[in-house]
């Protein structure tokens, strides 16, 4: 069996009283998400090489380069990755119906990226990357320096046992000062308070996450 990826782009807009995403989410976000785009594979899943993660890197910055002056629209952004998406390498890669948060993680991928758009934003950080492993988000930052950070953080984990999540670790002013830092914690959070979910000869089972 595979390395299974989920990619998701989203857009993310300062809340506007107890409005939430129709997906679902941390209650206690400050921060209303709309999602456009989820692509699942069943292959290559991981961050390093030629895996799902650096090819979203190469997109993004791409992406970011050609969009130069012109005005960020998070559904160009989806379609434009969409149709990368069904030319590259990744055959096994297919568009899934949008459900709910909770549905989508029950039986959470090997590896999550989520793109996250902010088109009001004051500096540089309109585009940001997320990675997750299993359930929980282990980095954001700008696709330019997301290389960079996963392998450092990679290096320091190996070499010195350290066993802090990326997040618990540290960010940088870039990702701390526009939100995603807390913003990822709290999604953490509701994220593991989701039990897993299958079904058997139609009968479904939750397990609750002992972690």
């Amino acid at each position: 069996m595979g390395t299974t990826g989920l990619t998701i782009v989203r857009e993310r807009k300062a809340k506007k009283g107890n409005k939430t995403s129709v997906l679902g989410g941390p209650s206690e976000s400050q921060y209303f998400y709309e999602y456009y785009v989820c692509i699942y594979q069943l292959h290559d899943g991981y961050v390093e090489y030629c895996g799902l993660g650096t090819w979203l890197v190469n997109f993004l910055c791409k992406f970011k380069e050609n969009l130069k002056n012109d005005l960020l629209n998070t559904g160009s952004l989806g379609a434009k990755l969409i149709k990368e998406f069904m030319t590259s390498e990744y055959v096994d890669a297919h568009i899934i119906p949008i459900m709910s948060l909770k549905k989508l993680f029950s039986i959470p991928p090997n590896h999550t990226y989520i793109i996250t758009t902010t088109l009001d934003s004051e500096f540089d950080n309109s585009i940001m990357l997320s990675a997750l492993h299993g359930d929980k988000i282990i980095l954001t930052a700008r696709p330019e320096n997301f290389l960079g950070k996963y392998e450092y953080y990679g290096t320091l984990q190996k070499d010195k046992g350290d066993k802090q999540s990326f997040t618990e670790i540290d960010y940088g002013d870039e990702v701390v000062n526009e939100g995603y830092f807390s913003e990822d914690q709290l999604f953490n959070k509701f994220l593991s308070d989701i039990p897993f979910t299958f079904t058997i000869n139609g009968i479904t089972i939750n397990i609750e996450k002992s972690w």
